[in-house]
């Protein structure tokens, strides 16, 4: 058996390795991975002389990574946090669970094995055994046969992505409901400190990546938690016999303090006036699209420009972009948080009620989000109603017609984060 620790700051307060020693587990095969070099000296100190200590790399996500190709393709490991702070144990001996979880992880064709996210007694005493399907396999500890195939992208809520990478490519994961374990979340050093640093741009991001990649088995509703002024996205796994992949993904509240940059340069510089569709104009403008302010930022497809000898319309940096960067600047900010996908321009519309339309110029998804101070004008997709007020939409506007309900109060901007680079092309 190997046991692997990442730790980090911790070398005042190593609770799993005290844990591990009470239930005279042999501390031999407990591999603690260290964040940085400068640490060691610290961890050596306090650390019994039969753990194995390896330098990996900073961030959870990396370290987790660092771990697996620290090791052969298909061992077993048992990965713990290093704040655990008791194990609760249904019958046998801490021992005893993990030779047998191993042996039904060898067993089965699954690679993902954890136990439940609580220490609450009075459940494991209503639970026993093992059960395989979809249960989120919490970070603090599991075991698993290594796949190197299934890396992390992130670092914060990386449990859920392991979860659902192990899920989808072999159908189910496991559960052992014979031992629980007491852990202190937010306790100081280790993730607190990675926490404070990224910020809430970036955890917001985090979790949004996660539901972008796996839409169908998870929701995400706000949460308020430590570290953050405002409620911050919470992931939670669906319960289905059958999982549909949804054609419009909603993506949680996000805090209006971020747009109020935006807002002031927006309210500053004056969007340009856009005038109504006109048969005479050929297109230029918007079909079914009322006179109203407007602006696009980032690249373009040059309607009035060269034509390549492949019949596509020259790409071009948007004129609004050369005349204001600073908001297409602030407008990249707001992008790369609430974008799980690259984008190459935003279309910056003020007071628009659109009518029936299809975005035929974009390609691929695309992501939606309202500000301002107002009331109505929700965007309607394909027949149903969505409040995209400070709540993102993600879909294909190039595929599924869309328009504005006509009762507007107040000032409303939209931002729509798209792609208009088709493969193979270049400015």
């Amino acid at each position: 058996m190997k046991i692997v620790i990442p730790s980090f700051q911790r070398h005042n307060s190593h609770t799993t390795i005290n844990q591990l020693k009470e239930n005279n587990i042999d501390l031999s095969q407990v591999y603690l991975f260290l964040a940085n070099e400068k640490e060691k000296e610290l961890y050596l100190e306090n650390v019994p002389k039969e753990v194995n200590i390896i330098i990996g790399l900073e961030g959870i996500g990396n370290q987790r990574n660092f771990i697996d190709d620290y090791f052969e393709e298909g061992e077993i490991l048992v990965s713990m946090d290093d704040d655990i702070q008791k194990f609760i144990i249904r019958e046998k001996s801490l021992q005893k669970v993990l030779d047998d979880s191993i042996e039904y992880l060898t067993k089965s064709k699954y690679n993902l094995l954890g136990f439940p996210p609580l220490d609450n007694e009075f459940y494991y005493k209503n639970s026993k055994g093992y059960k395989e399907g979809l249960y989120f396999i919490i970070g603090a500890f599991y075991i698993y046969k290594i796949d190197k195939s299934l890396k992390l992208s992130v670092d914060n809520m990386e449990d859920y992505e392991r979860t659902l990478n192990s899920f989808e490519k072999y159908g189910k994961v496991i559960r052992c409901n014979d031992i629980l374990f007491k852990t202190k979340y937010f306790g100081k050093g280790g993730m607190e400190v990675y926490r404070k640093q990224i910020g809430y741009g970036n955890y917001y991001n985090t979790a949004i990546n996660i539901q972008f990649k796996f839409p169908q088995y998870v929701n995400n509703k706000l949460k308020k938690i430590k570290y953050f002024d405002f409620k911050v996205p919470n992931i939670s796994l669906r319960n289905k016999k059958e999982y549909t992949f949804p054609k419009v993904i909603e993506l949680p509240e996000i805090d209006p303090k971020i747009f109020e940059p935006l807002l002031k340069m927006l309210e500053t510089h004056k969007l340009r006036n856009v005038k109504a569709y006109t048969k005479g104009i050929n297109g230029h403008y918007r079909k079914n699209f009322p006179q109203h302010n407007a602006e696009v930022f980032g690249i373009i497809r040059n309607r009035e420009g060269l034509i390549t000898a492949k019949n596509i319309k020259m790409l071009d940096i948007s004129n609004s972009t050369k005349r204001k960067p600073f908001i297409w600047e602030e407008l990249k900010k707001i992008g790369d948080i609430i974008c799980p996908f690259k984008y190459s321009s935003c279309y910056v519309n003020n007071n628009t009620i659109s009518g029936k339309h299809l975005d035929s110029n974009n390609v691929g998804l695309s992501t939606i989000v309202s500000i301002g101070d107002y009331e109505g004008c929700n965007l309607t997709i394909e027949g149903k109603k969505y409040d995209a007020k400070y709540k993102p939409l993600i879909f294909d506007g190039s595929k599924l017609e869309h328009w504005n309900t006509d009762d507007l109060v107040g000032n409303k901007y939209s931002l729509i984060f798209y792609n208009c680079v088709r493969d193979g092309e270049i400015i």
